[in-house]
């Protein structure tokens, strides 16, 4: 069922430790159990497993649960040894797993949503069950009664969900390219802010409650740190994916940002570093450096007798400039530009050599990664995805020194 590939990091890389085979369709979320040589994954083959390290090496199923509908997200409470599962039918699914991991029991049985279940989250705190779907909607359900609480709706699919357990305040991604940030009340919820940047709809969302951080991946290939506690509208964009970003992790001790797209990208970046807000970008109706006129400019190509251009931007000042003023590409890390991009052909100019350093590495999974779980305590992750093999990865060569710091979430 699962074969073992190293048990020694060989180099400053991701290593592969195990891969887990044997689901008959795409497992949409792997988690790994703390402090256990284990994994628990839910799939599209309507299965729910508990995965345990044998004597081997390879990792077994000690639980082999299949429901009435395939299963899209999973929530796991470590202590409690309470399990939700999302479901394609709307359903939110409760489990509880023993002690010994051989045996799971069902619970409660919450009609959440009308349509597919896109993310979930369990708060032990306010004994709620929070979730999201493609109904347009998060909903949440009190765990004592099974009964609902509230329901708000949105303008698209709500696709993925972070959540501020302090607080009660739900961040909820959604297929526009829209964060909503909301209050959830036993009751009734309200809207506190709408944050826009994506150009793509929103796929994974990750909540750092002490640094008050909330990072968005997007289809638009691109990554936003949004500086939820400095009040200040601060905003950083990273990119250094070539498909849609779909996994991330902050990590705390090591300051540094693991995201995973489509393609098996792993990128980890340094988040202890000073970075710079990329621009706004400027319009104009000429480029604003030979103050050609821009292509829906009538008038000036009509005074001037000539054709109007194409509009591009600056990455680095914002500026409106045309083709032939933007000639030139560069890289430039501390705006979180790891790729090179389109540079007006002043800001080129200023660029140094050393300002191209790269402030974020980048690694290959092999495998579409649609989900990703990491034990900073340990240096583990493991990913999940379209086919339908789990990975498990020694990262303790790539995130630096939070194994030796023995940092364990939340």
């Amino acid at each position: 069922m699962a074969a073992e590939i190293h048990s020694r990091p060989q180099s400053f890389k991701p290593v592969l430790l195990n891969k887990i085979e044997g689901h008959s369709d795409t497992v949409n979320t792997a988690v790994l159990i703390p402090k256990e040589d284990g994994v628990i994954t839910v799939s599209e083959d309507r299965t729910i497993r508990v995965w345990l390290k044998r004597d081997s090496g390879q990792y077994w199923p000690s639980i082999y649960h299949t429901v009435s509908s395939p299963c899209s997200c999973m929530s796991y409470h470590h202590e409690s040894k309470r399990i939700f599962i999302g479901q394609d039918n709307g359903a939110v699914v409760e489990f509880l797993i023993s002690e010994d991991f051989n045996k799971m029991n069902h619970v409660k049985t919450y009609p959440a949503h009308q349509s597919r279940v896109s993310d979930l989250i369990f708060s032990l705190e306010s004994q709620w069950v929070i979730s999201t779907g493609h109904d347009k909607s998060i909903s949440w359900m009190s765990t004592q009664s099974g009964s609902m609480l509230g329901r708000h709706s949105f303008g698209s699919w709500a696709s993925c969900l972070q959540y501020d357990y302090d607080t009660q305040h739900a961040f909820v991604g959604d297929h526009s390219g829209q964060i909503t940030l909301l209050k959830l009340d036993e009751q009734s919820c309200s809207i506190i802010t709408t944050l826009k940047g994506h150009e793509g709809s929103v796929a994974v969302l990750y909540w750092d409650p002490v640094q008050r951080w909330l990072f968005s991946g997007a289809s638009d290939h691109s990554v936003i740190m949004w500086d939820i506690g400095g009040r200040q509208g601060r905003t950083l964009l990273l990119q250094g994916h070539h498909e849609k970003v779909q996994a991330l992790r902050y990590l705390r001790l090591t300051h540094q940002l693991v995201s995973c797209s489509a393609d098996g990208g792993m990128t980890v970046w340094n988040m202890d570093t000073t970075r710079e807000e990329a621009p706004q970008w400027l319009e104009s109706d000429s480029c604003q450096k030979c103050e050609q006129p821009f292509f829906w400019n009538i008038k000036q190509m009509w005074d001037t007798k000539t054709l109007g251009l194409r509009q591009h931007h600056c990455r680095k000042c914002g500026k409106a400039i045309c083709g032939k003023c933007s000639s030139k590409r560069s890289t430039y890390p501390v705006m979180g530009f790891e790729f090179q991009v389109r540079m007006c052909d002043d800001c080129y100019d200023t660029i140094k050599e050393e300002d191209r350093t790269p402030l974020a590495t980048f690694h290959e999974g092999k495998h579409n990664i649609a989900h990703m779980d990491m034990d900073p305590s340990r240096g583990l992750m493991v990913t999940c995805g379209t086919d339908r093999v789990v990975k498990i990865w020694d990262m303790t060569q790539v995130v630096g020194s939070s194994v030796a710091a023995g940092f364990s979430p939340r």
